[in-house]
């Protein structure tokens, strides 16, 4: 059987007992080497340390480019915000296709083909199809 764990007692810093000198408490701190909580590119695409502000000590001794991207830490707000904000998106760009091909009417859905063919890129066709959805609530 164990017994109930007892408080922790607080210790005392340690105390220099030299003959020569006062008993005056020895603080010995311990500094940790300041990193950044999230890497740079560069160091995220490597998988070693970051040591901060641009350029990083890695960066510098390859001569690489040194750039941080905000949104590539999911810890933080502003990342979850920017996240959510485009999941947001996509689900209206997605109810809106899914609607004008569920209305089977022939000319919308020859009209959203066309619209996305033109595209240039996946992206572009992203945007346009965000821009006729704008225009389809006003």
């Amino acid at each position: 059987m164990t017994s109930p764990a007892a408080p922790l007692r607080t210790l005392l810093p340690a105390v220099c007992r030299s003959p020569h000198k006062p008993l005056t408490p020895v603080h010995h701190v311990e500094r940790r080497s300041k990193r950044r909580s999230l890497a740079c590119s560069s160091c995220q695409r490597k998988k070693v340390k970051c040591s901060g502000p641009p350029p990083c000590e890695a960066c510098a001794a390859t001569n690489s480019e040194c750039f941080f991207e905000p949104l590539t830490d999911k810890r933080r707000r502003l990342t979850r915000k920017a996240v959510e904000k485009d999941m947001e998106s996509y689900r209206l760009v997605s109810m809106f296709l899914i609607s004008i091909l569920r209305s089977g009417k022939e000319d919308d859905v020859n009209k959203l083909v066309k619209e996305i063919q033109k595209a240039s890129s996946l992206d572009s066709a992203l945007a346009d199809l965000q821009s006729l959805i704008s225009r389809e609530k006003s």
